[in-house]
């Protein structure tokens, strides 16, 4: 048990010294028993015995950067992407069939997009359904006669004339590999 104990704090004051800003990782690593490898002073200040250059005995991941925002994660709906927008069922309130482009190759963007391209629509049609594609190519590929339905759109989502919780459908990867789509959205 004894052993097991002083294998936890030892690895817990290397993470800790990982963690730490390097000023304060010289003294952290030297409480872990690292070893001495430069006991030279600097020149910038008055020598104190007690600081030390250590080098850990184990590997120590680098401290990760906080991950670049790219432009597509600030991807929202506007009418400039909509390449079609057929109305039917108007009898009932109507339906907006709506297609658009949102240039772009992130899934969760593509799907967001297409959740606010549903909430814009509802507010002139009691149901709306938005396909969105990742850029204008599969949006070409796609059946204009629609004999047959293209799998180059990256989402489907709608709400049914019945309300309710929006319906979402991924295109995936499988159907837009088999469709031989010309976009670069799964690859």
């Amino acid at each position: 048990m004894a052993v097991s104990v002083n294998m936890r704090r030892s690895h817990a004051r290397l993470l800790l010294a990982a963690l730490m800003p390097p000023t304060f990782a010289l003294v952290g690593l030297s409480a872990c028993g690292g070893q001495a490898v430069d006991r030279s002073a600097s020149s910038s200040g008055p020598t104190s015995s007690t600081a030390e250059v250590v080098k850990p005995s184990v590997s120590v991941p680098a401290a990760r950067s906080a991950p670049a925002v790219t432009a597509s994660a600030e991807l929202h709906f506007n009418r400039s992407m909509v390449r079609s927008n057929e109305v039917n069922k108007e009898n009932k309130g109507g339906q907006a069939n709506v297609e658009l482009v949102a240039e772009s190759t992130d899934l969760k963007a593509l799907e967001r997009v297409g959740r606010e391209c549903v909430e814009a629509f509802l507010k002139e049609q009691k149901a709306a359904f938005c396909k969105v594609f990742g850029n204008e190519a599969d949006y070409k590929a796609r059946d204009p006669r629609r004999a047959g339905d293209s799998n180059c759109w990256a989402w489907y989502v709608g709400v049914p004339l019945a309300g309710g919780e929006a319906v979402v459908n991924e295109g995936g990867e499988a159907s837009y590999v088999v469709e031989r789509c010309p976009g670069k959205l799964y690859r």
